[in-house]
């Protein structure tokens, strides 16, 4: 169920059984936008059917955080213009490439393209893997882009972060509220971490002994100092205040 947060700021939380991330609305007089796809046809035809369901418009824009799996692969199961920062669509562009047998992901283990732990949530969330689409985005932009949707603003903003350097951000001055994506989150691809599936209750644990690159961070913290927000969200927890995001840096 989508939860509103303002008359104009609607959230899907996060599904963690299969790593289905917090799904952004944004509804203008005119037009709404979504942040983050989804991460199959599976979860988009839930959210198509929650999104009726509650009364609230399908989206004539959606926007993708970053390349990863889990908020990307839903993307051509939407009928609405898709957009994505122009790092995030190289990587797309590259995925759409890739095959997606045993011998393929293994593959992809052993180059470090992909982990273990986003290989194994693909096998659960995906049990016929020639399902699998990725596609580009319709629209690509460099650094920023503003979306009027009437009444309300998104700003899209490449605030790049510790988690993924091409992390998107999406900014409604109007509500003081900044989606993140998974911006503000660990590496998980470039730091070493164990992650075993049939021990999943240690993911947090684990995940917590990886370290944040320190330059990393000032450069985002000093991207969000330019926005004047009170309550922003990440791509898989709850609304945070912006004391709380930067607390978790200190």
């Amino acid at each position: 169920m989508f939860n509103k947060i303002s008359d104009r700021i609607y959230i899907q939380p996060p599904e963690h059984y299969t790593d289905r991330p917090n799904i952004g609305l944004i509804k203008g007089e005119r037009y709404t936008l979504m942040f983050d796809a989804g991460n199959s046809g599976a979860n988009v035809a839930e959210l198509k059917n929650r999104l009726e369901s509650q009364g609230l418009p399908q989206p004539d824009f959606l926007v993708v955080s970053h390349w990863h799996w889990d908020h990307t692969f839903g993307m051509h199961r939407w009928s609405a213009v898709t957009i994505a920062g122009k790092e995030t669509n190289s990587q797309l562009q590259k995925m759409a490439q890739w095959k997606w047998d045993d011998e393929s992901m293994a593959k992809r283990l052993e180059t470090g393209e992909d982990i273990v732990f986003c290989d194994e949530m693909i096998k659960r969330e995906y049990q016929d893997r020639n399902l699998i689409k990725v596609v580009p985005a319709d629209m690509e932009f460099d650094g920023s882009m503003i979306i009027d949707l009437g009444g309300v603003t998104c700003h899209l903003v490449h605030i790049r972060g510790p988690h993924s350097s091409d992390a998107i951000g999406c900014y409604i001055p109007e509500e003081k509220f900044i989606f993140l994506g998974d911006s503000n989150g660990k590496d998980l691809y470039g730091k070493p971490w164990h992650f075993d599936i049939e021990h999943e209750e240690d993911f947090m644990d684990e995940t917590a002994k990886i370290p944040y690159d320190d330059d990393l961070v000032k450069e985002y913290l000093s991207v969000l100092d330019t926005f004047d927000f009170d309550r922003c969200i990440g791509g898989h927890a709850d609304i945070m205040t912006k004391e709380e995001l930067y607390s978790i840096f200190r």
